[in-house]
């Protein structure tokens, strides 16, 4: 998957050679997330969802598809609850023996091919398939101990939206699913692209 990470990075790279400065944009994104903990609560107070955002920069390879390198935050998911209190991951259940809450928070660093489609003067839709390399964090709190524990990988992510055109800027909406080592983000987005 490192392979894959840095063959489209070098592919994006010797893509600037072809592309004109005024063609390249920048954007941001809102994110509204949606991170699956693989947690089912029974009795504890569970959060997966959480804003992000989302920082982008887009070099147009033809008139039809685009190379966006994008960095995302992802906000956090988390946990908590009181003594006698239980969850259940998988088909296993647990129960809170103190006061506690656990959190989990992702970051990425992405590169994906966005093919473009226009439906009608100054109106686009986009799909994208990419790769991102994550790093998560993982966190543990109560009233006599804490401790954390990262992780990181290289996954897929795909998504589409609209994008709409007034002159120099883009608005656009979307959604996209991140792939976590088997965990799904589920992240919708409206935001702006500023061409240069």
């Amino acid at each position: 998957m490192k392979k894959l990470i840095l063959l489209l990075s070098i592919f994006s790279l010797l893509g600037l050679q072809s592309v004109k400065s005024e063609e390249m944009y920048v954007g941001i994104d809102y994110l509204n997330n949606e991170i699956d903990t693989g947690v089912t609560n029974i009795s504890s107070t569970l959060d997966e969802k959480d804003s992000g955002y989302s920082l982008y920069l887009g070099l147009p390879m033809s008139e039809n598809m685009d190379i966006e390198v994008s960095y995302n935050d992802f906000g956090e998911a988390s946990l908590s609850g009181v003594s006698g209190n239980q969850f259940k991951v998988g088909s296993d259940t647990y129960e809170f023996t103190a006061t506690a809450s656990l959190a989990v928070s992702a970051t990425s660093v992405g590169v994906a091919a966005k093919q473009k489609l226009e439906l009608a003067e100054g109106i686009m839709l986009y799909g994208k398939l990419g790769v991102h390399q994550w790093d998560s964090k993982f966190s543990v709190s109560s009233t006599d101990t804490s401790a954390s524990l990262d992780d990181d990988g290289a996954d897929v992510f795909y998504g589409a939206g609209l994008e709409v055109s007034m002159s120099n800027l883009k608005g656009r909406i979307g959604y996209s699913l991140y792939d976590l080592d088997g965990e799904d983000i589920d992240s919708f987005n409206v935001g702006f692209t500023f061409n240069f």
